[in-house]
C-alpha cells in the first residue's frame, strides 16, 4: 500500500512536540515496516538529514509556504499524483477534500475549548489555533480514524464530540533515547553555551501560549523565594527577554530579574544537559494532552513537579509531586518540598527513572502500524513484517 505523512515542520530549526514525535515515529517506521511504501511531505529545513530515504520511504521536500495552502492546495494533489492509498495528517488538520483514506493525530482540542488557553499566544500562535477552529471540526467527521495522545485527551475528545465514538484510540507518545542520567563534566559545552548557573537551578519550559502558565510560575518563585531565602535560579527556555521583562513589570515583580536566566530556545540534542543540571523541573501547564517534557526530564533522573490536571497526572503515574496549577501558592508549596528535602527528591528521581520505562516508541509505533492496516483492510493482502528488534536510535541531532 501506498502511505503518505504529512510532517510539513520536521526538518525546520526550532521544533517542538509534535514534530519530534513524527521524527521518532518515522524513523521506528522505517526500521519496523518494509512491505508499504511511504511518501513523506516535508518542507525544506536546515535539518533535512534527521530522516534519510531507503527502498520504501520518499521524501517529498516542499517549498515553505504558508502551511493552510500546502495543506489544503498542495497536499490533495499530492495524495493523487502518488496514488496514496491513506494519508497520515500528523499535526491536528488535515485537508478537507481527499482522495484517499485518511487517519489524523489529533494531540489536543485545547483550540476547541471556552478557556484563555485556546485564544492568548503569539500573533503565530493566534492564527494557528484559528485555522485550526475551521478546520478541524470537519476533518474529524471525514477521517477513518482518529489517534490522540493519552486516555485522559481521548475522553476529552469523546466528551467534546460524542460521534466520535468508537473511531478514536489513544497511542502514548514517548521519549527519545538520548535523554538519560550524564555526569555533570558530560554537560559542560552547554552550560558555556547557554551560560547556565554554576549551582543547580529550578528549570522551567516557558512560552508565551497561556497554557504553559509562565505567570503563575513567575508568582510561585517570588512566593517561593521570600519562604526559603535560597539564592537558587530560576532558568526559563523558550521565552525573550521582553517577554519576560513584559510579564515582571506587569505583575509588580521586577525584583526577579536578576534571580531569572534565560537561555532563549534550546536544541532538542541539548536538552538533556539542561535537565541534568537542574535541581527540580517545574511543568506546571494549565492543560495538556501528554506532557512529553516530564518523561524527558524523568529519564535524566530530575525530580518533576508538575499539574493535577488533565494528562499531567496520567502520565507522572504517581512519579512527579503535582499541584495545582491555578494556584501560585501551592505550586511554590511543591517547590519548598523539595528544595528542603534531598531524600525526597532523589526518590521522586527513582520513581521518574522508573516510570518512564513504561513509555517507548517501538510499541507506539507498533499500535500505529495496526491502524494502518485495519484501515486499509481489505485492501491489504497481508499485515506489515514486524521486526522484533528496537532498530535505529532515536533523534539525537
Amino acid at each position: 500500500m501506498r502511505i503518505g505523512i504529512e510532517a510539513f515542520r520536521i526538518f525546520r530549526n526550532h521544533k517542538h512536540g509534535m514534530d519530534i514525535v513524527a521524527i521518532e515515529q518515522i524513523k521506528k517506521l522505517q526500521f519496523l515496516d518494509k512491505i508499504n511504501t511511504y511518501y513523506l511531505f516535508c518542507f525544506n529545513g536546515p535539518d533535512h538529514f534527521l530522516i534519510q530515504e531507503c527502498e520504501n520511504f520518499k521524501i517529498i521536500r516542499l517549498p515553505r509556504l504558508p502551511s493552510p495552502f500546502m495543506e489544503q492546495v498542495v497536499l490533495p494533489i499530492l495524495s493523487f499524483v502518488y496514488q496514496l492509498d491513506l494519508l497520515h495528517s500528523t499535526g491536528n488538520t488535515s485537508p478537507l477534500f481527499l482522495s484517499c483514506k485518511r487517519l489524523i493525530t489529533l494531540h489536543d482540542i485545547i483550540y476547541l475549548e471556552n478557556s484563555k488557553c485556546s485564544y492568548g499566544g503569539s500573533i503565530y500562535q493566534k492564527i494557528g489555533k484559528w485555522y485550526r477552529r475551521q478546520i478541524v471540526p470537519i476533518v474529524i467527521q471525514k477521517a477513518e480514524m482518529l489517534i490522540t495522545v493519552s486516555a485522559t485527551e481521548q475522553r476529552t475528545i469523546e466528551d467534546f464530540a460524542p460521534q466520535l465514538n468508537g473511531k478514536i484510540s489513544f497511542i502514548y507518545n514517548a521519549v527519545s533515547s538520548h535523554f538519560m542520567p550524564k555526569p555533570l563534566e558530560h554537560t559542560l559545552t552547554s552550560a558555556l553555551k547557554y551560560k547556565l548557573p554554576r549551582e543547580p537551578y529550578i528549570l522551567f519550559h516557558g512560552n508565551t501560549d497561556p497554557k504553559k502558565n509562565t505567570i503563575n510560575v513567575l508568582k510561585a518563585f517570588d512566593i517561593f523565594k521570600k519562604k526559603s531565602g535560597s539564592n537558587i535560579k530560576l532558568v526559563i527556555t523558550d521565552l525573550s527577554s521582553g517577554v519576560l521583562n513584559q510579564l515582571l513589570n506587569n505583575h509588580k515583580l521586577s525584583a526577579l530579574k536578576s534571580e531569572i536566566h534565560l537561555t532563549n530556545y534550546v536544541h532538542n540534542s541539548e536538552m538533556p544537559d539542561l535537565y541534568n543540571r537542574a535541581l527540580i523541573y517545574l511543568y506546571p501547564s494549565l492543560r495538556e494532552s501528554f506532557g512529553i517534557p516530564i518523561l524527558e526530564a524523568m529519564a535524566c533522573g530530575t525530580p518533576v513537579i508538575t499539574s493535577d490536571c488533565s494528562a499531567m497526572p496520567e502520565i507522572a503515574g504517581g512519579s512527579a509531586l503535582l499541584a495545582n496549577p491555578a494556584s501560585p501558592e501551592k505550586i511554590a508549596d511543591a517547590l519548598l518540598k523539595f528544595y528542603k528535602d534531598e531524600k525526597l527528591r532523589k526518590m521522586y528521581a527513582q520513581k521518574g527513572m522508573e516510570r518512564v520505562r513504561n513509555f517507548n516508541w517501538h510499541t507506539s509505533v507498533e499500535k500505529l502500524l495496526q491502524l494502518y492496516t485495519t484501515i486499509l483492510k481489505p485492501a491489504l493482502s497481508k499485515t506489515p513484517n514486524l521486526t522484533k528488534s528496537e532498530g535505529q536510535p532515536a533523534y539525537t541531532s
